[in-house]
């Protein structure tokens, strides 16, 4: 198979895992969490059936992934978490097609300053001296720009590293929620007119 065909292929998952606004919410609640579809159906409203049947669709996709079962009634109720390739804005979404991207970049940017909002209410984002939060505008030129690519896309492993070393680590009495955002674009220009 030809990487182009690869990269096709991969591209309609994740094209497919936001077709419908209950997969998009899975995926946003399950960035932080485990939870089964018992849990999100009490969440949502709608059917356990449902639910499992998008979240099913979420797997295929490598969205999610089964974490752990827990006997219920005389059967198995699953627990799921996202995988970093569903984050939004994960690396993985800049290969779907030009159409889409849109509606992911305007919802990781939301999901970003909705989170963010939240952190001000609650009174978190300053909670610990160590807190990093900045931003800087810069010039590059296009070596520059793929430096900087290379830079993001090592950050982002690192992160995810902490992240899986954690998960072994971790109970829910000293688990820590945290935010990572990264980003590197192109900014704006005064007066230039958006290509």
């Amino acid at each position: 198979m030809t990487e182009s065909k690869a990269a096709g292929r991969i591209d309609q998952a994740l094209v497919r895992a936001l077709a419908h606004p209950i997969r998009i919410y899975i995926l946003e609640e399950l960035q932080n969490r485990t939870a089964s579809p018992s849990d999100l159906c009490k969440e949502t409203g709608h059917s356990i059936g449902v639910v499992s049947y998008h979240a099913n669709i979420l797997v295929g996709c490598g969205c999610l992934e089964m974490v752990r079962t827990e006997p219920r009634r005389g059967a198995l109720e699953h627990f799921f978490r996202a995988t970093p390739r569903s984050f939004i804005g994960h690396q993985d979404w800049r290969r779907a097609p030009r159409s889409v991207r849109a509606g992911v970049t305007d919802a990781a940017v939301g999901t970003f300053f909705d989170k963010a909002a939240e952190a001000l209410d609650a009174g978190t984002i300053d909670a610990r001296d160590d807190t990093t939060l900045n931003w800087m505008p810069i010039n590059v030129d296009e070596a520059g720009w793929r430096e900087l690519a290379e830079i993001m896309d090592k950050a982002l492993r690192l992160v995810m590293g902490v992240h899986a070393r954690s998960a072994d680590r971790r109970t829910e009495d000293d688990e820590i929620p945290v935010i990572v955002g990264f980003a590197s674009f192109e900014a704006g220009r005064s007066g230039a007119s958006p290509s």
